[in-house]
């Protein structure tokens, strides 16, 4: 792999910020932008991908050259509106190596055509769907990053409401997880090259639609987050999202759980995604699949470790 400045890198996250920032650009174009930049984390050599359904949803299946054990769900991110199985899948190969693990990624319905709670309740079913084909919850993680993250949590709280037995751990990428300050619009200005807290406004209210944004389902820090797994949560230091990882991490201790809370300064939202091109994304991607396998071997001692 080639390593790039992280200078040059920020330039061109920068360069594309009018483009994603602007309203008049459809959607449709800036999902395609979206593809462009995840597509740029390229999956391990030996890395094989299928295509499936789960619960009527499509997933990409992800099979690492080397695994020893369990199964990662990971929830890639987009504002709810953006991102894919498809285009997430280097970025998710790369972390289920270094977990040891093979990959679900689910191709959640996307806003605006579809509001909450639609995605996760998808969630739930294919959570659901798996677990009733064989899935081991005490060797699965579950995984997301931005909105993806966000609906991690929302997720893993509808598991316990709902008596489903929950992930070993949880992982968190920057997650958007307070979608109420987005509406409110008071989200604050911090160094971040593409994300502008104008972005996560509009984002915000197409996905709550006519629901109180501070829903925990919507925005899972205003909800009850006792009793969950334990959560590894990475944040970027110019990140805007950062804020929510903060009110996670003090609503968890509240609730006596257990949270390692990494934070990479200098860094912008989502940098892990540049992990081909990027050291400190690789290692960031390297230490959070060797956290998230860690709390599997606490309960299945006998499971190795991945070497990365």
């Amino acid at each position: 792999m080639r390593n790039i400045d992280r200078g040059v890198i920020r330039a061109c996250l920068r360069s594309s910020r009018p483009l994603f920032a602007s309203r008049h650009v459809p959607v449709g174009v800036k999902r395609l932008m979206v593809e462009m930049v995840t597509g740029a984390a390229r999956p391990p050599r030996g890395t094989r991908f299928e295509r499936d359904t789960v619960a009527g949803v499509p997933v990409v299946r992800v099979m690492p050259a080397h695994t020893t054990g369990g199964t990662l769900i990971y929830l890639h991110g987009g504002g709810y509106a953006l991102g894919s199985a498809k285009g997430y899948r280097g970025l998710v190969a790369h972390l289920a190596a270094a977990a040891g693990t093979t990959a679900v990624i689910p191709d959640y319905s996307r806003s605006p055509k579809a509001r909450y709670p639609i995605a996760l309740e998808e969630m739930v079913a294919v959570y659901s769907r798996l677990l009733d084909d064989g899935l081991d919850p005490d060797t699965t993680v579950v995984a997301g990053d931005s909105a993806g993250g966000g609906l991690t949590l929302a997720l893993t709280t509808a598991l316990r409401d709902r008596g489903l037995p929950a992930p070993a751990a949880l992982g968190l990428i920057c997650p958007w997880a307070d979608l109420a300050i987005d509406v409110d619009r008071t989200r604050p200005v911090l160094g971040d090259p593409l994300i502008l807290p104008s972005m996560t406004a509009e984002w915000a209210p197409r996905y709550a639609g006519r629901h109180d944004p501070r829903s925990p389902g919507i925005s899972p820090v205003y909800g009850d987050l006792s009793g969950l797994p334990p959560i590894v949560v990475h944040t970027a230091g110019d990140d805007p999202i950062s804020v929510d990882a903060d009110k996670i991490e003090a609503a968890v201790a509240a609730a006596g759980g257990i949270l390692d809370h990494r934070r990479f300064d200098g860094l912008w939202h989502d940098f892990h995604l540049q992990v081909s091109i990027l050291a400190e994304a690789r290692e960031a991607v390297t230490d959070l699949g060797a956290a998230l396998r860690r709390h599997v071997q606490k309960i299945h001692p006998d499971t190795r470790i991945a070497s990365t």
